[in-house]
């Protein structure tokens, strides 16, 4: 746990009428309670957009692969959207508007690329522009490396065991099993990778370089989901992207409550055997 909450526990007062360590065994649980909300809103972000990426690489016919690039891509994109703090926010919401407003306002032109490329620019204009707090410390780099790697790893434990079980895995038990293992090696391993992409030296970059690309990928991100969910609905660009979406659409409860659950399950190992807040990372 990080030197901020274990010295609240330490110092914690006890709840009127408590002893000391029924008070503090009283904040240990809401600290409990905090880390599983968290962690199954994260599980229910993960979700879709792994299930958007799943759907995307069996199109292309990857086999077994598709698990591994889908868990990676989801694994990388979920720990910038948590590291990224402030970037994740503006950038995920010019990607959302972007996408929104080429639907309703040009639909013809409301392509997957076309939507893409619009909200990269605009997220990476803005990054080039504006200056935000903590700059060059939210160490993205280290932490799109920690997630892409364990995403991977997980990701090629699915592919290894799915045909050699008796039927395919449903996307339920898949989001349990990805949002908590996952959940649990990025936090056990995030530190580390970050020490390593400063010896690779991928943080020595320009803050200006590393804001833009960082919000132009999550701007693309979100409006590409924005029109995997909407645009093959509304008939565009009919075909591949039209039965990906539709094939994604049928798999988002399952997945929704998979990713809620193994979220959970993630929040409630990490807080109880201890593991860090990343946090200060």
């Amino acid at each position: 746990m990080s030197s901020e909450s274990s010295s609240e526990f330490a110092n914690a007062r006890p709840y009127k009428g408590l002893s000391g360590n029924e008070g503090v065994a009283r904040i240990r649980w809401r600290f409990v309670f905090l880390r599983v909300i968290v962690w199954s809103l994260i599980g229910m972000i993960y979700a879709p957009l792994f299930i958007g990426l799943l759907s995307l690489a069996r199109g292309a016919e990857l086999g077994g692969f598709a698990y591994v690039l889908a868990a990676a891509l989801a694994g990388a994109a979920g720990a910038v959207l948590y590291g990224a703090h402030e970037l994740a926010l503006i950038s995920t919401g010019i990607g959302a508007v972007t996408g929104v407003a080429l639907l309703i306002l040009m639909p013809g032109q409301a392509t997957l690329t076309n939507a893409v490329v619009t909200a990269s620019i605009l997220a990476a204009t803005v990054g080039l522009t504006l200056s935000f707090p903590r700059r060059c410390t939210r160490h993205v780099p280290g932490k799109l490396l920690a997630g892409l790697l364990t995403g991977a790893f997980v990701g090629t434990v699915l592919a290894i065991a799915e045909p050699l079980h008796s039927a395919p895995f449903s996307t339920f038990s898949v989001l349990l099993f990805l949002a908590s293992v996952n959940g649990i090696l990025y936090v056990g391993t995030v530190r580390g990778w970050v020490l390593v992409s400063r010896r690779l030296g991928l943080e020595s970059r320009p803050c200006d370089l590393i804001e833009a690309t960082t919000m132009a990928i999550l701007a693309a991100i979100a409006a590409g989901s924005v029109w995997m969910m909407v645009a093959p609905l509304m008939g565009l660009d009919p075909g591949f992207w039209q039965l990906a979406s539709l094939s994604m659409h049928d798999e988002i409860p399952p997945a929704f409550l998979g990713g809620l659950l193994g979220g959970a399950m993630a929040g409630l190992l990490l807080e109880l055997f201890r593991f860090p807040w990343v946090h200060d990372v």
